[in-house]
């Protein structure tokens, strides 16, 4: 499929390795009047509660306080949608080893990652609308990830949603390069034997402003009434510090069986070498005829990020090399580049 051209004031921003994209909610004016006029009486109503709560007898504040619990889910509720169409923001970050959904508010934000191998069918797609609402006419970028479908971003035409689909499919998918000997079945993503279990989190920025919010309100009132009772304090439990859920990247060299030909694994070795040197890969990788597995060689146009020959363009060859063991070992197997032909070191 040919890559659409890029829309005019495009959201795409390059940082070294990492491709951002900026989103920005779409905003319901409407909804936004009503939330605003309902919330300043929702409010309102929270204080005289608050108020009546301190000076009623037992009965009166067993029902204040359940009243109030409701009032605090409304309250955070309510906010929380005008503050993320009015302040919020979404951010989708792209490695080549993982993908990175960001959604926050000022200093708050939520975050999902998913790793590159198990990300399927990214695409452009029409942001999804409830069943009384007449079908939208934004589109959002859409992608298959570990048997669920994954939505980011929302209010783009449809030209630019593809052109956004089209350059994060370039970015975690640069083997489709290497497509000249494609299959009739689905191409198997190489390093998904290897690829650890994705990381699985269930915080979203909803649950977390309807539910910390009204335990902090419920806190509060609970201190309120023994301390006018009892005249003590009631402490909070230490929340546990978080698990270390820090995703771990695919493993290399791969196993000769995870490719479909031995160019198309030439290819790709070549792209992960000088990925892993810090060397970003400008065009195809161009391998000899009949490459075997210990014999190989491609080139490849590339840029190097570290000196001496950082910022400039050149031509890279990489091939595979062999190294005899003493003792009569195994014989180990690696891979060597390196510009070809040298450029000079002041050119």
């Amino acid at each position: 499929m040919a890559q659409a051209p890029p829309p005019t004031g495009s959201r795409i921003q390059q940082l070294g390795d990492r491709l951002i994209v900026h989103f920005r909610p779409r905003r319901s004016w409407g909804a936004l009047t009503f939330l605003a006029f309902w919330l300043t009486f929702w409010t309102a109503g929270g204080i005289a509660a608050f108020t009546r709560l301190l000076n009623a007898d037992r009965n009166e504040r067993v029902f204040l306080i359940v009243w109030l619990c409701f009032w605090a889910f409304g309250e955070s509720a309510a906010a929380g949608v005008i503050a993320w169409q009015l302040f919020g923001g979404e951010l989708l970050l792209v490695t080549p080893q993982q993908i990175e959904v960001r959604k926050q508010i000022g200093r708050f934000a939520k975050t999902k990652l998913y790793e590159v191998p198990l990300v399927r069918d990214l695409t452009a797609a029409r942001a999804p609308s409830d069943e009384d609402e007449r079908p939208r006419k934004d589109f959002c970028i859409q992608f298959a990830y570990d048997g669920g479908t994954v939505r980011v971003g929302e209010g783009m035409s449809e030209r630019e949603a593809e052109h956004i689909a089209a350059t994060l499919s370039a970015r975690i998918r640069p083997r489709t390069w290497w497509g000249e000997e494609s299959q009739a079945e689905p191409y198997d993503d190489p390093f998904e034997a290897a690829a650890p279990a994705a990381p699985r989190r269930s915080r979203r920025l909803g649950i977390l402003m309807q539910i910390v919010f009204p335990l902090i309100v419920l806190a509060a009132i609970a201190t309120l009434l023994v301390a006018g009772r009892r005249d003590s304090h009631q402490r909070p439990a230490a929340q546990p510090p978080p698990a270390d859920a820090s995703p771990r990247g695919p493993v290399w060299p791969p196993t000769e069986d995870q490719f479909a030909s031995m160019r198309v694994l030439a290819s790709a070795t070549t792209f992960s070498s000088l990925m892993s040197a810090k060397t970003t890969v400008l065009s195809p990788p161009v391998c000899r005829p009949h490459p075997t597995w210990s014999e190989w060689t491609c080139t490849v146009t590339a840029r190097p990020t570290l000196p001496p020959f950082a910022g400039r363009t050149l031509r890279y060859r990489c091939s595979a090399v062999t190294t005899p063991q003493p003792g009569g070992g195994p014989v180990g197997r690696g891979v060597l580049c390196g510009p070809d032909p040298p450029p000079s070191l002041g050119g």
